[in-house]
Parts: C-alpha cells; structure tokens; sequence
C-alpha cells in the first residue's frame, strides 16, 4: 500500500502564533500610542490576532491539504478520485445461505426476512431471501440470503441465522451451516489514495492485461482488499486472481463473483477488461493462514499506554508485515518480533512467539496470514 507522506507546514507560516502577529501589530502602533499589556490598544489587537492565526494555521492549511490527494480526506478525497474514474469502495453486504428444513412443497419466498437472535448486548442482525425456494422430497431447501443492512456487523457465524421474522407454516427448523460473510465497511481513505495513487502511476500505460492491471481491475470492486496475480496458473493464457475482502478475510463467493463480471463482463462485451489473448479468468478467495502472537513480560510505561493499546497499536502493525510476507512467501519472525519494541510507550519484553515457536512462516502463492489471537501480559 502507498504510504501518505506527512504533511509538513509551509516555512511562510512560520512567525504566525497569535502572540507573534500581535507583537508586529504593536510595534506598528505609533509611539504616542500605549502598548503596555492592560492598555486598551493591547487588550483590542489579541483577538485580531487570534483570528488571523486561526485562519492561517488552520483554514489556510486545511485548503492546502486538500489540494493535493496525498494529504486530502473523506469528501475531498473522493473529489480526486472522480477526476480520474476512481471511486472510493462502498460498504458490502454478507451473503451465505440458510438450510430451511420443513415440509415437502413448502414455498420460501424471495424477501422473507431471517435474524440471529438478539442479546443483552447486541440486536439481532436481520438477512433476506434472495430467491423463491420450494422444499423438495428430501425434506430440506438451500435458500440464498442477504444482509438488510451493509457492514461487517453483518458477518456472523455457523448456526447463528436461526429465527424467522414471520413464521412460515411448514417450516421446522432455519439455520445456517457455514458462515455468513462478505459484509465490508466503506473502503478507509488510505486505502484509498492507495488506488488513486496507482492509477495516476499507471495512466500512460494500456490496458495490455500485465499484473498490475488485474490488481488494479479487481481492487476496484467493493470489498476487496487484496489481490494476488497468479498467471499462467493453468497454462497459458489462464489467470487467477485470490482475493482478500477488507476484513482480512479470503473473499466469499458474492465477492468473486462480483470481480470476475466485472473484469469479463460476460453479459456486455464492450465493457469487458480482459484481453482478447486470456482464455480464462479464474477469480477465488485466498487460504487464510491463522497465526497467533503471544508476548510476555512487556515493560511499558503506564502513562502512555497499556496492554489493550499495545494489542490494538501491534495490530495495526503487523498488516505492514503480512503485505510484505505475501510478496516474499514468508511471514518473518523477527519482522513482526520488531514491532513490540517500537509501539509508543512499550521499552521492553521478555518473550515473543508466533504461533508458539520462534520461526518464520512459509507462505505458499494463495495463503493470506490472519491475526486470530494476541496474547499480551
């Protein structure tokens, strides 16, 4: 991912503290005039001053900022985007399905409404039915079912979708036997200037089908993170394309999908990305491999930090290590062993281990590492 450079203010600001800008306004002052502090001239300029610092630090520098996509954000960043036909990812919905188990005949129809059930701490999260289903003789239908509201707070696990939001006569039991997922959330800024960054990179280039065309094609879709080139994966002229969703998880079939239509565009060929010379696109989700990170006897200084923040600061981390390890095929130990002792406020620790053991990780071309736990004391 491109880094966003720091936005250094402009030497020309330099001298403009309210306190500076109302010393030369006191100096201008003609000399039978008082200027001691109290005075009425005194008491009169600092407000002046106030507001005309506060519109050159702030106001001034605001509009220098969004001038440029490096260090421009939200609404801003989407209007330098739209310039060049690249638009900021939007949230996506989970899909997955249900196993609805009834009587033979019993219809489902498409938009019944299906929810996990609420708790003391969490509402039900509520799914649709995407298509008309009948039950057949096997007692027992594969209904496919949508978020209603996009998100990852739609991602819920197996066995969870179990309540109907209308009872439906001859049906006995609602569950879903995998996972539903594929909710995202609206793509972050930086990953964002991350694709407007590599579209004014690429702009003289045609669209010949190299790597970086089908990273750029794929990561232009909702929900999609990462993408992994793999070509001539089945031969010449095949690609394959692994997915990563922007949870950190492998992309699920909706997402796929939605990648593959929209390189090939199998419905309108003159909106169609992929080179004449490609035959065949294969689009999947990556193979997740689990790590997890145990740490202990950290040192830290108490007024700056404390274990949840170091946890959460190393999370955050540890993403720039895993886009490294996928282009090497190795998650490297004291890489991520590194980042413990540059966290704010950490000075030191005793163990660090990944995985239980000291050593790195092989990564083969489609495995994705995931942070599954941190164990910090």
């Amino acid at each position: 991912m491109a880094e966003r450079p720091e936005f250094i203010m402009p030497d020309f600001l330099d001298g403009t503290a309210p306190e500076q800008i109302q010393e030369r306004m006191m100096n201008d002052l003609p000399s039978d005039i008082d200027d001691m502090p109290g005075g009425f001239p005194y008491d009169m300029t600092m407000p002046t001053a106030l507001i005309a610092s506060e519109l050159l630090n702030f106001h001034l520098v605001r509009a220098l900022m969004v001038a440029f996509p490096q260090y421009a954000w939200g609404q801003w960043l989407d209007l330098h985007g739209e310039d060049i036909n690249v638009y900021r990812n939007q949230a996506t919905y989970a899909a997955g399905e249900l196993k609805i188990t009834g009587k033979k005949g019993t219809e489902i129809a498409s938009g019944r409404v299906f929810s996990t059930a609420a708790t003391s701490e969490t509402a039900a999260v509520e799914f649709t039915s995407t298509q008309t289903v009948v039950i057949g003789e096997e007692g027992s239908a594969m209904v496919p079912i949508r978020a209603v509201l996009p998100g990852k707070g739609s991602n819920v696990g197996p066995n969870t979708v179990v309540l109907q939001n209308k009872p439906l006569e001859g049906i006995t039991d609602v569950t879903n036997p995998e996972g539903i997922t594929g909710g995202t959330e609206v793509e972050t800024d930086d990953n964002y200037y991350a694709r407007i960054q590599l579209e004014n990179e690429s702009e003289s280039l045609s669209f010949i089908g190299n790597d970086s065309d089908y990273k750029r094609w794929a990561l232009s879709v909702d929900g999609v993170s990462t993408c992994i080139v793999m070509p001539a994966w089945n031969g010449p002229g095949t690609v394959k394309l692994v997915l990563v969703d922007s949870n950190g998880d492998p992309a699920n079939e909706a997402i796929c999908k939605a990648v593959y239509n929209y390189i090939v565009s199998p419905d309108d060929r003159s909106k169609r990305l992929l080179p004449t010379g490609t035959a065949e696109l294969t689009v999947t989700g990556a193979e997740t491999v689990e790590v997890a990170y145990e740490c202990t006897g950290l040192d830290f200084d108490s007024e700056i930090t404390n274990i949840e923040q170091i946890k959460a600061d190393f999370k955050q981390e540890i993403e720039k290590v895993y886009n490294r390890a996928r282009e090497s095929g190795k998650l490297v130990y004291h890489q991520a062993e590194s980042i413990i002792t540059d966290l704010p406020g950490v000075n030191d620790y005793e163990t660090f281990k990944v995985n239980g053991m000291e050593e790195d990780i092989l990564l083969s071309a489609e495995d994705y590492p995931k942070t599954v736990s941190l164990t910090f004391s």
